[in-house]
């Protein structure tokens, strides 16, 4: 596999091997032994790697673990796009969980969980519990605090040890003691498969209220629901929350997009780097003619910007919250063959105005400010309570009420 070469004069390459003290060598930075070596040319990388190699086989007292090397390797040559912070390589393993994550299935109990310190003063602050999760089904709720797993306390236990704690295959049980208002409670939740939900929708005084946790595929036809039954129940306007939402996959939030602005309209302007692509609405609206609104800050990112901005370029609806993240580039994802594969930034997108929000993020049309409240308790906090929430309603009030 590697390629073979020739120990001559040109190169030098110094290898320096540390001994311990325990032959009698003691200085307080260690003791080096030198060994020179020549090579008649400049080698390649492959014959670099090819002699390293052959130096850790002959002198090396620890093994080596080639794997690792590999995978060490790749991800790091793609730091050769010193601009993009979103290259990545994947191997085998890392693939298949992210190809299994844009399909909006996951493994485990279905809990996110916020590191408020390193060490853990009471237990695992729970920060939201995932749609269709076993832990949703056994009645875990957003604001519980996890104190101990399997009878084994996280008090006192580091933040990363105690998410340990909550890892583990498919079929196994956590049996957990969760802290709920000052009220010891017992779970018993089984690991196992699940597609999330990422579309939670209700009636706030006659308004579709629909939240919208990320753009993976599960989420389309999630959405096409939630609009259905809000239609049919008659609601006046509408109000999407995407705060905290991520993104997701392109495809999936212009077909979302496809549901609400008038066909024909541009959805999406893409630029490549060798051309210009325009993905126009395809059908007629779901739902058309209400009044609007969408709460972002600065947690929203990526395809949930794609989303902001394009109902405000199309349907003037107005932003509430804060300042987004400032993403407006996409990345594409290549497999390699062999289980493997990469992603990097490929294009740059664009809504109707074009305007470019990458790295500066959309400026709201009504800023209202987190509450130190929201910060850890988005999930727990009450509409009533949540100003980003109710100033977003009074918008959607005076406009139905004009």
């Amino acid at each position: 596999m590697w390629r073979r070469f020739v120990m001559k004069k040109s190169l030098k390459i110094l290898v320096s091997l540390v001994l311990v003290a325990a032959i009698g060598l003691v200085c307080l930075s260690g003791c080096l032994l030198f060994r020179n070596i020549e090579l008649e040319r400049d080698i390649d990388m492959y014959e670099k790697i090819s002699l390293i190699k052959q130096y850790l086989d002959y002198y090396a007292i620890y093994d080596f673990d080639e794997e690792t090397a590999e995978d060490s390797a790749l991800k790091y040559y793609l730091l050769g796009l010193k601009d993009d912070a979103y290259a990545y390589y994947f191997n085998e393993e890392e693939m298949e969980e992210f190809n299994s994550s844009t399909k909006g299935n996951f493994i485990g109990v279905g809990v996110n969980v916020v590191k408020q310190s390193d060490i853990l003063e009471k237990g695992l602050f729970l920060y939201r519990v995932l749609g269709n999760s076993p832990a949703e089904e056994q009645g875990l709720k957003a604001g519980d605090i996890i104190t101990s797993v399997n009878g084994i306390s996280l008090v006192g236990m580091s933040y990363d040890d105690a998410v340990d704690m909550m890892l583990d295959v498919e079929g196994t049980v956590a049996e957990l003691t969760v802290d709920r208002d000052g009220e010891n409670l017992s779970f018993s939740v089984t690991r196992k498969s699940f597609v999330q939900r990422y579309v939670d929708y209700e009636i706030i005084d006659e308004i579709g209220f629909i939240r919208i946790h990320g753009f993976s595929e599960a989420a389309k036809p999630q959405f096409s629901e939630a609009l259905k039954d809000l239609k049919n129940a008659g609601v006046k306007g509408l109000l999407f929350d995407l705060r905290n939402n991520p993104g997701g996959e392109l495809n999936t939030v212009t077909d979302m997009l496809d549901m609400l602005v008038p066909k024909g309209e541009p959805i999406i302007i893409i630029e490549y780097k060798q051309e210009e692509e325009i993905t126009k609405a395809k059908k007629d609206p779901v739902i058309e003619g209400l009044p609007m609104a969408v709460l972002v800050n600065g947690g929203s990112a990526s395809a949930s910007e794609l989303f902001s901005s394009c109902l405000r370029d199309i349907l003037s609806v107005p932003l509430v919250g804060e300042t987004t993240y400032g993403k407006g580039i996409g990345q594409t994802t290549f497999s390699l063959g062999d289980g493997s594969g990469l992603k990097f930034t490929t294009f740059r997108y664009f809504t109707k105005s074009r305007t470019d929000y990458n790295g500066v993020g959309l400026v709201t049309d009504f800023e209202v400010k987190s509450t130190e409240q929201q910060l850890y308790g988005f999930y727990v906090v009450d509409h009533k309570d949540d100003p980003q929430m109710q100033k977003a309603l009074q918008v959607l009030s005076d406009a139905i009420n004009k």
